[in-house]
């Protein structure tokens, strides 16, 4: 049975990437930003779950996404904190994440 994403409340950040297949830009050029972001992505303690046409093997898909395609940010709450239709969101991912009161606390040193 497919889990709940919620089980990564208050533990991760959660980026949500929905797409249709392995050719659509945001697919590509979300494996180019994890390629090129590794350290500072688990720096930030994201969590990454890729669901193509809207499943997933692992996880249900969130109420939130209802058929659409795109990337969320999700919270430590659950809660979305930024929705894009395309890579857009990557200009200013790190800075969104780096501004949550949670995330301050977490920043001893730059290890990226």
């Amino acid at each position: 049975m497919a889990k709940q994403i919620s089980i990564f409340n208050w533990e991760k950040r959660l980026l949500i990437i929905s797409y249709e297949n392995h050719e659509d830009l945001i697919f590509i050029k979300t494996k180019k930003f994890i390629s090129d972001n590794k350290c500072e992505i688990e720096d930030r303690n994201l969590e990454i779950i890729f669901f193509e046409k809207f499943e997933n093997i692992d996880f249900a898909i969130p109420e939130y996404i209802k058929n659409k395609y795109g990337i969320w940010l999700i919270g430590y709450d659950g809660m979305v904190k930024d929705y894009s239709t395309d890579d857009k969101i990557f200009l200013t991912l790190f800075d969104i994440i780096d501004s949550m009161p949670m995330r301050r606390n977490e920043i001893t040193n730059d290890k990226c």
